[in-house]
């Protein structure tokens, strides 16, 4: 601890000198109001970037208010769940649940009636995640609606709210004929977290359709049981890539004894997201070997992969993880830096702050958001 304090002390004196360079402040001025400085300043590019005409932009904005986790951010989130962008809206949603469950409540409530499915059906869920009984009436409702997606969000928050009995609701859809009704459906079965509900997603694993083998091991993910493990062996060697890193993933949650040997030699498959899944599994296993695949992916050509390297790596600790993620934040590519200035983020500490700093002055609206947001969190 000591430390971690004695970094963040010498940290924060070469953020004064960076902002003493920046802003000519007094060279005297104490640390804390050069903190002060640089969360007026992040605060300021958050609340620029939700007048944005773009709706990406005030989209990112929203996204990093919530990842803040600071209440001087909820009038921006409260601005944000009234966006003409849907999006948006579902960002500010989600957001509030992260730092403040009673504005979470309270715009659920509001935007249950709204007029885009998803932000609706998220409502719905949202509700039901936070154990809201006095709402049941309104979700209940919501059980006729024309729209299937919403149907779906209000019998499983009505699940969570102890009225089990409007799971057939859920199971039914599992046989429609409609492929992306099913894989709907799964994932509300996946977000119920239920062990009960279990033995259905195993019976998926053995669909005709790869997508919903796919959805169904999202699904499964924690709750993976050893004995699943043969069927997951099998599903590494599918002709399906999306099929095959999932269920590496999966493997990554079942005692090391069983899953070590095969995630291992996945490190070295010719699909680069299935080595990405493979390296993060054997974290998640407690060994430290295939660490070298985050930097070779990190470099990959195909930014998509760099993309999802680097948005792993945020919950992924490693020694060097600081200076694995500088490259993804002097990546070329928007999509690559957004995700490593997240993942910074998600890394936190001390190493943190010189990275995030660096991105207020990013080129991209979007990339300076998030990183103003990660900021704002650190510095609480």
């Amino acid at each position: 601890m000591q430390k971690l304090k004695a970094k963040l002390f010498w940290i924060v004196f070469i953020l004064v000198g960076f902002l003493m360079i920046a802003d000519n402040l007094p060279a005297m001025q104490k640390p804390a109001e050069a903190i002060h400085k640089l969360r007026q300043r992040c605060l300021a590019i958050l609340y620029h970037a939700i007048e944005s005409e773009n709706a990406y932009i005030r989209g990112a904005a929203a996204r990093a208010a919530g990842e803040s986790e600071d209440p001087e951010l909820i009038p921006l989130l409260k601005k944000a769940a009234t966006d003409v962008y849907h999006t948006t809206r579902l960002f500010a949603l989600q957001g509030f649940k992260n730092f403040s469950p009673e504005e979470a409540v309270v715009t659920a409530k509001s935007l249950i009636d709204d007029h885009n499915v998803w932000v609706k059906s998220a409502a719905l869920e949202m509700l039901g995640d936070l154990g809201r009984h006095e709402a049941r009436d309104r979700i209940r409702a919501k059980l006729k609606s024309p729209d299937r997606p919403v149907r779906l969000s209000a019998a499983a928050a009505l699940y969570k709210l102890g009225e089990k009995e409007h799971l057939a609701i859920v199971l039914d859809t599992l046989k429609d004929s409609n492929s992306v009704t099913r894989y709907q459906a799964i994932g509300y079965i996946g977000k119920m977290q239920s062990r009960e509900l279990l033995p259905h997603l195993i019976a998926l694993l053995d669909d005709r359709e790869d997508e919903v083998i796919f959805y169904s091991l999202k699904a499964i993910g924690k709750m993976v049981e050893p004995q699943l493990f043969p069927r997951l062996v099998e599903l590494t060697f599918s002709e399906h890539p999306s099929v095959k890193y999932q269920a590496v993933l999966v493997m990554g949650y079942l005692p090391a004894n069983i899953a070590l040997n095969r995630v291992r030699e996945l490190c070295t498959d010719a699909d680069p997201m299935v080595r990405v899944s493979a390296a993060v599994s054997m974290n998640r296993l407690g060994s430290k070997g295939c660490r070298e695949v985050f930097a070779q992916e990190l470099e990959h050509s195909d930014y998509g992969v760099r993309s999802s390297t680097a948005r792993v790596m945020g919950k992924i600790d490693l020694p060097d993880r600081a200076r694995l993620l500088d490259r993804a934040l002097n990546d070329e590519n928007t999509r690559v830096r957004t995700a490593g200035v997240r993942a910074v983020g998600m890394m936190g500490g001390p190493d943190a702050f010189p990275l995030l700093v660096r991105m207020l002055d990013d080129p991209q609206e979007a990339v300076r958001a998030y990183a103003a947001g990660n900021l704002i969190k650190l510095t609480q």
